[in-house]
């Protein structure tokens, strides 16, 4: 199924009512080839997953409808309510590209992704797909993506450049998933979380992670609900530990003290030994 935003109540492209008023300007309906060019997808499949919820929850709110003169009123009202199309009240307006850039950038302020954040609300089908390259999205044009939905994935954008565009919402039957394995923000713009690439995270315990964040290798402590510690913790043998406190590369590792008592962030461990290696 994919989440298909065409035309007004009239079947034209401009002058009608805000809102749906048929239920039909923004709606779930099958796959259908457009034809289709391009298949843009994010690399992290829970950017992906989030797209397709939003854009599910957009066609099914009758509040927002089709109309290319009031297209960007969608964001304005999707920014309004917390980036939840479900909880838009006003009638507004977007069309094929305005709903999905918007539903870009609702995932990019709820996943606290700034490449996301900054594609613009503006985005027409002609630039749409250098827009979603330059935020991260990678580009399918093989058959198999642009024929059939057996090899799409929830989020995956549907591109006839120049013409239309859609969201896909379900994963198809010869897809499979991948996620992008590394720290994730958190929906509250603090907290981190790790996740591995089966999309299992880490949590409650130690865990130690090579070129975390793009830094050097360390020892980490997950509470229960899989966010990152910093600080003086306890770790779930009941001893404490203190973990790099500071924003930057090495937020969260376990620091230790060398033999004057200067305290370090360990740069490997010594797994023969179990001792840090600083």
């Amino acid at each position: 199924m994919i989440s298909n935003c065409g035309s007004d109540e009239r079947g034209r492209y401009t002058g009608g009512q805000a809102g749906d008023q048929t239920g039909r300007e923004w709606q779930v309906i099958p796959w259908y080839n457009r034809p289709w060019n391009y298949v843009l997808r994010h690399p992290d499949q829970n950017v992906g997953n989030l797209l397709a919820e939003l854009a599910r929850k957009a066609a099914q709110n009758d509040k927002i409808g089709y109309d290319q003169g009031g297209r960007t009123s969608y964001w304005k009202q999707l920014s309004a309510v917390g980036y939840d199309p479900s909880k838009i009240t006003v009638a507004c307006e977007a069309d094929c590209s305005s709903g999905v850039a918007a539903n870009i950038k609702a995932a990019g302020y709820r996943l606290g992704i700034s490449a996301l954040q900054n594609v613009s609300k503006d985005c027409y089908t002609g630039n749409l797909r250098a827009a979603l390259k330059k935020a991260g999205f990678q580009e399918f044009t093989d058959s198999k993506y642009l024929t059939s939905d057996e090899y799409l994935l929830p989020g995956d954008i549907l591109l006839y450049e120049g013409h239309h565009t859609a969201t896909n919402l379900d994963q198809g039957s010869k897809a499979v998933a991948e996620y992008t394995e590394g720290f994730k923000m958190a929906s509250d713009g603090i907290r981190w979380w790790y996740q591995y690439k089966d999309g299992s995270w880490a949590a409650n315990g130690w865990y130690w992670l090579t070129e975390a964040t793009g830094g050097t290798s360390g020892w980490y402590l997950f509470d229960e609900a899989g966010y990152m510690l910093t600080g003086y913790q306890k770790d779930p043998d009941g001893e404490w530990f203190f973990l790099c406190p500071d924003k930057g590369i090495d937020e969260g590792k376990c620091m230790a003290t060398d033999d004057r008592g200067v305290l370090w962030v360990p740069r490997d461990y010594d797994f023969e030994n179990h001792k840090f290696i600083l």
